[in-house]
Protein backbone atom coordinates (compact mmCIF):
# COMPACT_ATOMS: atom_id res chain seq x y z
CA UNK A 1 0.00 0.00 0.00
CA UNK A 2 2.68 2.37 0.93
CA UNK A 3 2.77 5.35 2.11
CA UNK A 4 -1.24 7.01 3.74
CA UNK A 5 -0.91 10.87 4.57
CA UNK A 6 -3.40 13.54 5.83
CA UNK A 7 -3.71 16.80 7.00
CA UNK A 8 -5.46 18.53 10.23
CA UNK A 9 -5.27 22.15 9.80
CA UNK A 10 -7.23 24.63 12.62
CA UNK A 11 -7.72 28.00 12.71
CA UNK A 12 -7.55 29.66 16.25
CA UNK A 13 -8.14 32.91 17.85
CA UNK A 14 -5.36 31.79 20.62
CA UNK A 15 -2.31 32.79 20.03
CA UNK A 16 0.34 30.15 18.55
CA UNK A 17 2.59 29.93 21.89
CA UNK A 18 0.10 29.71 24.14
CA UNK A 19 -1.48 26.33 22.15
CA UNK A 20 1.41 24.74 21.26
CA UNK A 21 2.39 24.92 25.37
CA UNK A 22 -0.83 23.70 26.46
CA UNK A 23 -1.48 21.21 23.52
CA UNK A 24 2.19 19.81 23.14
CA UNK A 25 4.73 21.01 26.17
CA UNK A 26 1.88 20.42 29.34
CA UNK A 27 -0.34 17.89 26.97
CA UNK A 28 0.18 15.61 29.79
CA UNK A 29 -1.59 17.28 32.53
CA UNK A 30 -3.94 19.37 30.70
CA UNK A 31 -5.14 17.47 28.08
CA UNK A 32 -6.49 14.10 29.82
CA UNK A 33 -8.89 16.44 32.23
CA UNK A 34 -10.06 17.91 28.89
CA UNK A 35 -10.73 14.83 27.06
CA UNK A 36 -11.03 11.80 29.59
CA UNK A 37 -13.43 10.20 27.17
CA UNK A 38 -10.79 9.74 24.73
CA UNK A 39 -7.46 9.93 26.58
CA UNK A 40 -7.28 8.80 30.08
CA UNK A 41 -3.56 10.10 30.76
CA UNK A 42 -0.32 11.17 28.70
CA UNK A 43 3.38 10.16 30.18
CA UNK A 44 6.47 11.87 28.98
CA UNK A 45 9.70 9.24 29.59
CA UNK A 46 12.88 10.02 29.01
CA UNK A 47 15.55 7.14 27.98
CA UNK A 48 18.34 7.05 30.72
CA UNK A 49 20.05 5.22 28.16
CA UNK A 50 19.83 7.05 24.86
CA UNK A 51 18.25 10.66 26.20
CA UNK A 52 15.74 9.98 23.67
CA UNK A 53 12.20 11.75 24.54
CA UNK A 54 9.33 9.56 24.11
CA UNK A 55 5.14 10.28 24.85
CA UNK A 56 2.95 7.42 26.21
CA UNK A 57 -0.90 7.96 25.43
CA UNK A 58 -3.53 6.18 27.14
CA UNK A 59 -6.97 5.94 25.36
CA UNK A 60 -10.71 5.07 26.88
CA UNK A 61 -12.19 2.16 26.14
CA UNK A 62 -13.92 4.09 22.94
CA UNK A 63 -10.86 4.22 20.85
CA UNK A 64 -9.94 0.87 19.05
CA UNK A 65 -6.84 0.65 20.51
CA UNK A 66 -5.16 1.19 24.21
CA UNK A 67 -2.08 3.09 23.41
CA UNK A 68 0.16 4.69 21.58
CA UNK A 69 4.49 5.49 21.97
CA UNK A 70 5.39 7.88 20.45
CA UNK A 71 9.56 9.13 19.75
CA UNK A 72 9.59 12.50 20.08
CA UNK A 73 12.03 13.98 17.91
CA UNK A 74 11.61 17.61 18.22
CA UNK A 75 9.70 19.51 20.49
CA UNK A 76 10.66 22.81 20.18
CA UNK A 77 8.38 26.35 21.96
CA UNK A 78 10.30 28.83 19.78
CA UNK A 79 9.08 27.54 16.46
CA UNK A 80 6.42 25.72 17.79
CA UNK A 81 7.13 22.47 15.94
CA UNK A 82 6.79 18.94 17.58
CA UNK A 83 8.00 15.92 15.38
CA UNK A 84 7.43 12.91 16.34
CA UNK A 85 7.35 9.16 14.55
CA UNK A 86 4.86 6.12 16.30
CA UNK A 87 7.03 3.04 17.62
CA UNK A 88 4.63 1.26 19.54
CA UNK A 89 0.53 0.78 19.98
CA UNK A 90 -2.16 2.07 18.06
CA UNK A 91 -2.64 0.00 14.31
CA UNK A 92 1.35 -0.29 14.65
CA UNK A 93 1.88 -4.17 13.78
CA UNK A 94 -1.91 -4.55 12.82
CA UNK A 95 -2.37 -1.83 9.72
CA UNK A 96 0.75 -0.22 9.83
CA UNK A 97 4.63 -0.59 9.77
CA UNK A 98 5.43 3.44 10.70
CA UNK A 99 3.93 6.75 11.29
CA UNK A 100 5.52 9.49 10.69
CA UNK A 101 4.01 13.18 12.31
CA UNK A 102 4.50 16.97 12.14
CA UNK A 103 3.01 19.47 13.93
CA UNK A 104 3.21 23.16 13.50
CA UNK A 105 1.81 26.29 15.34
CA UNK A 106 1.94 29.25 13.03
CA UNK A 107 0.95 33.06 14.51
CA UNK A 108 -1.18 35.09 12.34
CA UNK A 109 -1.22 38.61 12.33
CA UNK A 110 -4.38 38.62 14.39
CA UNK A 111 -3.07 37.15 16.75
CA UNK A 112 -4.46 33.99 16.99
CA UNK A 113 -2.37 31.35 15.02
CA UNK A 114 -2.88 27.99 12.75
CA UNK A 115 -2.33 24.25 13.84
CA UNK A 116 -1.05 22.25 10.90
CA UNK A 117 -0.51 18.34 11.71
CA UNK A 118 1.15 16.60 8.85
CA UNK A 119 0.87 12.68 9.16
CA UNK A 120 1.83 10.13 7.17
CA UNK A 121 1.34 6.12 8.01
CA UNK A 122 3.17 3.35 5.99
CA UNK A 123 1.03 0.61 5.39
CA UNK A 124 1.56 -2.96 5.03
CA UNK A 125 0.86 -4.08 1.29
CA UNK A 126 -1.87 -6.33 2.02
CA UNK A 127 -3.36 -3.67 3.76
CA UNK A 128 -5.93 -1.49 2.27
CA UNK A 129 -6.41 2.03 4.34
CA UNK A 130 -9.56 3.69 3.51
CA UNK A 131 -10.61 7.25 3.90
CA UNK A 132 -12.75 5.65 7.03
CA UNK A 133 -9.71 4.80 8.85
CA UNK A 134 -7.69 7.81 8.18
CA UNK A 135 -10.28 10.39 9.87
CA UNK A 136 -10.73 8.52 12.98
CA UNK A 137 -7.38 9.74 14.13
CA UNK A 138 -8.00 13.09 12.32
CA UNK A 139 -11.11 13.35 14.16
CA UNK A 140 -9.64 12.54 17.44
CA UNK A 141 -7.18 14.74 17.29
CA UNK A 142 -9.02 17.53 15.86
CA UNK A 143 -11.62 16.90 19.22
CA UNK A 144 -8.54 17.14 21.26
CA UNK A 145 -6.82 20.20 19.55
CA UNK A 146 -10.37 22.37 19.75
CA UNK A 147 -10.88 21.07 23.67
CA UNK A 148 -7.93 22.92 24.20
CA UNK A 149 -8.64 26.33 22.30
CA UNK A 150 -11.53 25.94 24.28
CA UNK A 151 -10.02 26.00 27.16
CA UNK A 152 -7.73 28.52 26.85
CA UNK A 153 -10.29 30.61 24.83
CA UNK A 154 -12.32 30.19 28.29
CA UNK A 155 -8.83 30.81 30.63
CA UNK A 156 -6.97 33.80 28.86
CA UNK A 157 -4.48 33.38 31.53
CA UNK A 158 -3.59 30.13 31.38
CA UNK A 159 -0.12 29.59 29.73
CA UNK A 160 0.12 33.02 28.61
CA UNK A 161 4.27 33.97 28.69
CA UNK A 162 5.04 36.19 32.03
Amino acid sequence: MGWKRFEVEIESPVSASRLFKAAVVDSHNLVPKLVPQIITGIKMIRDETTGRLFKRTEFSEFVPFRYTLDRVDVMDEKSCSFNYWLVEGGRLGKMYDAGDFELRVTPKSDGGCVLKLNGAYHAYEDVKVTDDDMNVGKLGLTAMYSAVEAYLVANPDAYASP
